[in-house]
């Protein structure tokens, strides 16, 4: 009877906590609601800068930029197209007829693979190079001995810590799953500032792949590595079928990836897998390839205002793929920003505007660190930084594995400090150009690092007005032309054209933190 009454009682206390937690999600839903209602009746006549609307690059023109960029090819500090794409932002800079166009550098160090492979019991795996990895420390070329370093091969699951407790690995080349995590993107209903989504394409519930963050990767590579593996392969497992996957130097988390590494797609890996379970152990990888010291370049342009106080827009031109998205999208909206701006007279400019592109994105931020150093401790007095990346279409992936497109813009994020002012006027502008399936999120609300290349400047105490996606190909060399929201460029241009306008009314003390 007692354990009847006991049940009852819990019965009642779980369905007042779904009550409860019901309520306060229908209520800040119903909040949210009502706010997107209210600002829906602000107009595009109404916009800060409508009488300038003859001065906005149309779509067309804004992707011609995209075009020339993406048929660069990989732009890579240090390349041939690295130093196209320099030449053409510092060309169109100026012929806006921008002041102090100029290019500011840093070393890094380029990586690239010449030569990779996998064999399992004599086949060859389609495979891809870790980039990265092979790192011994030494500057110049690497390569594993003639024909392959040939070892035993050994499946280790996900490659936790227990993983590797349970197998021996030293000397041997290590197979792991490697899965990408996930977002959940309709949360973003109740942890932002803003949910866009007049059309209800994004359910509460939905989530997406991030491509920013493997997950269970590094961990395996180092754990394999400190467990005396001699290679490493990650298999895809929730990825597109694909293994050119562009992964970034992760050396900063646990030191040099000193073993060579291979991506795998998720059937490569399953035909692997079925090859380990019946005895196939004996394998070969094969890396060769070389890493130099060559210098990034930022191209900064200035655009006098009424007073020395600067508003800092940027992007980044450089890409580990052909980055029609990343961040030929960018970088193209931030030359649009520059031409609109450039014809609007300079007593009409309340502030001084700073516009850059950079690079280093892939291989450890120096030019950031180099124009931070230049410019925050300097005369510019920066009152924020508006970064814009990733003007992209999203894609599913179909039962045979092959890429469609949807029909509708990938998600898109504004990460934001915490100033009240930069998140009223970004809300506004968004919804006033419809720029839907957008969200305003908190800088700080995916921890310490903001997956952004305005995180160099968020650390640095500038706020930030940061807009980015993640579509699942963000790192993958099918990150082509196609794939750029073409329509999406200038509507994007106008929002942000708007969200910099009244920045550059707004007092300095308005860019301040809330705390």
């Amino acid at each position: 009877m007692k354990h009847n009454k006991l049940f009852r009682w819990s019965l009642i206390v779980l369905g007042s906590i779904i009550v409860i937690f019901a309520l306060i999600i229908g209520g800040l839903l119903l909040k949210s609601s009502m706010e997107i209602s209210s600002l829906s009746k602000l107009k595009l006549e109404d916009s800060p800068t409508a009488k300038y609307t003859n001065h906005m690059p149309e779509n067309d023109e804004i992707f011609s930029w995209v075009e020339k960029l993406t048929k660069m090819g990989v732009r890579l500090p240090g390349t041939k197209a690295h130093e196209e794409a320099v030449n053409f932002v510092k060309s169109k800079f100026e012929e806006f007829k921008l002041e102090n166009v100029h290019t500011e550098s840093a070393d890094t160090i380029l990586w690239t693979a010449s030569e990779w492979g996998l064999k399992v019991s004599g086949k060859t795996i389609d495979s891809y190079f870790m980039t990265h990895s092979f790192d011994t420390g030494n500057m110049g070329a690497f390569a594993t001995p003639d024909g392959g370093l040939n070892s035993e091969i050994v499946y280790v699951g996900e490659g936790t810590e227990n993983d590797f407790k349970k197998i021996d690995v030293k000397g041997k080349i290590v197979v792991a799953d490697v899965e990408m995590g996930s977002v959940p993107t309709g949360l973003a209903k109740l942890a932002g500032h803003l949910y866009y989504d007049p059309n209800k394409t994004l359910s509460l519930f939905s989530s997406r792949i991030d491509p920013y963050s493997a997950n269970t990767y590094p961990d395996n590579y180092y754990n394999a590595l400190n467990n005396g593996a001699v290679g490493f392969v990650g298999i895809l497992s929730n990825y597109i079928e694909s293994n050119q996957f562009n992964n970034e130097d992760y050396s900063y988390l646990n030191g040099p990836m000193k073993i060579p590494g291979l991506w795998i797609s998720k059937s490569a890996g399953k035909q692997v897998k079925e090859m380990i379970a019946k005895g196939s152990t004996d394998a070969s990888i094969t890396l060769v390839g070389e890493r130099k010291t060559v210098q990034g370049s930022a191209v900064v342009a200035y655009l006098p205002g009424k007073s020395k106080e600067t508003i800092l827009v940027h992007s980044h031109h450089d890409s580990s793929t052909p980055g029609g998205v990343e961040d030929a999208s960018g970088t193209s909206v931030v030359l649009a920003l520059a031409k609109f701006y450039s014809q609007i007279p300079q007593e009409d400019r309340e502030k001084t505007i700073i516009f850059t592109t950079m690079d280093t994105h892939f291989t450890g931020y120096q030019v950031h660190d180099e124009f931070i150093a230049n410019h925050l401790q300097g005369q510019d007095n920066i009152l924020v930084d508006v970064a814009v990346e990733h003007i992209a279409k999203e894609v599913v992936e179909d039962e045979n594995g092959n890429i469609e497109f949807t029909g509708e813009v990938e998600p898109r994020v504004v990460f934001i400090s915490d100033a009240d002012s930069l998140i009223d006027i970004t809300k506004e502008e968004i919804v006033r150009h419809r720029l839907d399936r957008s969200m305003i999120l908190p800088a700080t609300l995916l921890g310490d690092e903001v997956p952004t290349d305005a995180d160099s400047f968020y650390h640095s105490d500038v706020p930030i007005i940061s807009l980015v996606s993640g579509p699942i190909y963000l790192y993958d060399n099918m990150d082509t032309l196609d794939k750029v929201a073409k329509e999406e460029l200038q509507p994007t241009t106008e929002t942000f054209a708007d969200i910099i306008w009244r920045l550059c009314g707004l007092p300095a003390e308005k860019f301040k933190s809330n705390d």
